[in-house]
């Protein structure tokens, strides 16, 4: 089914992935769709000019066509002036190429504070490559496949996304939330009345005047993933990561014990130093329960034999869990340290209603 929404903006080298291959006008419209611009609404967007830049010209002529104001882009190797910002509606956060600037902390400041202005301010991703991760949450070689593949989870039923999206979260906020997956996770935790994010494409002003939390005027796409962060006190088991990266090290057979949401013991089978040193660096917070997400893009799905997730985990049966700040969720932890980490073969379920078992979605009984 044609898709009827989305948010951000994605960028692949012509050269790498084929300007042919990529349907630049058909993204482009989508991502108005996804807008729902009103007449005078003013968009600002960041862009390399050396990846993606292929999406411009259809996306001014779409802005334009709903009769908004395309502002001046931003290079990204040019700062972002906080008076340019301001005076925006929208901001489009466009992908970077590897040697392209990121954002600096103060610019990322600034934009906190102008998503905080609330009205129809609203932020557009569309990270793409970036989104590429391995399991261990930081960043893997983004596939030459996850192009087609990123693609065609744009093209989704939006409505029936909305309706698993919001059976997932009646079932999760029913009792105890119970993951567990092969290797030895086995955690538990509570949503009780905490606000869910749902990215389900929808990037209006609209939606960004209804917003709970901060995260809620931060739209992607692809969509399909729901977020929370649990009532941190009823955080309570273990999560295993068979492999992750810390530094430049590599750490293996990791188990972290959480009680009432904070890390008692952090240990590895090998690799302890490397992970207790880059945890040191962020604080209290990287000793906090941050995150539960649930993928449920049906398009997005995590191969096994595949050491890259797709797009931050928002295909159908994967689970994202984290450590750190969680403010943006409308979660208790402060601080600057976030750490995600994803499971792929997990089962999640509340007393006998099951969502996903061994990482295939279900949701049985709902």
């Amino acid at each position: 089914m044609k898709l009827a929404v989305c948010v951000a903006l994605v960028l692949i080298p012509a050269a790498v992935f084929g300007a042919g291959d990529l349907n630049y006008d058909g993204m482009a419209a989508r991502i108005a769709v996804a807008l729902k611009l009103r007449p005078g609404e003013r968009v600002l967007l960041r862009y390399d000019p050396g990846y993606f830049a292929e999406i411009l010209p259809p996306l001014r002529k779409q802005i334009r066509a709903a009769k908004a104001e395309f502002l001046r882009p931003l290079l990204a190797k040019d700062p972002v002036p906080v008076g340019k910002l301001s005076a925006a509606d929208v901001f489009i956060r466009l992908p970077l190429g590897s040697s392209a600037r990121a954002l600096t902390a103060a610019e990322e400041t600034a934009l906190v504070k102008w998503v905080d202005g609330g009205g129809r301010r609203r932020e557009l991703h569309f990270h793409w490559s970036d989104g590429s991760r391995l399991r261990d949450g930081l960043p893997g070689e983004h596939p030459a496949e996850y192009d087609a593949l990123y693609q065609d989870a744009l093209d989704i039923d939006y409505e029936a996304l909305r309706a698993v999206q919001d059976r997932a979260i009646r079932t999760l906020r029913l009792g105890t939330v119970r993951v567990s997956t092969p290797a030895g996770t086995d955690l538990m935790f509570r949503i009780a009345k905490r606000p869910f994010n749902k990215q389900d494409g929808d990037a209006s002003g609209e939606r960004a005047q209804a917003a709970r939390v901060r995260v809620d005027r931060h739209i992607e796409l692809p969509a399909g993933v729901i977020r929370v962060a649990p009532v941190e006190a009823t955080v309570c088991g273990q999560f295993v990561i068979p492999e992750a990266r810390f530094g430049d090290k590599i750490a293996r057979k990791v188990v972290i014990q959480i009680d009432n949401g904070r890390v008692r013991s952090i240990k590895a089978a090998e690799g302890q130093e490397a992970l207790n040193a880059e945890l040191a660096k962020g604080g209290e917070a990287a000793m906090r329960f941050r995150e539960f997400a649930l993928g449920l893009n049906p398009k997005l799905i995590a191969s096994p034999d595949k050491a890259v997730v797709p797009y931050y985990g928002y295909g159908a049966g994967v689970v994202r869990f984290s450590l750190g700040d969680n403010e943006e969720l409308g979660g208790d932890v402060r601080g600057s340290f976030v750490r995600w980490f994803f499971l792929t073969d997990a089962t999640v379920h509340v007393d006998y209603r099951y969502l996903v078992k061994g990482g295939k979605l279900v949701m049985e009984g709902l």
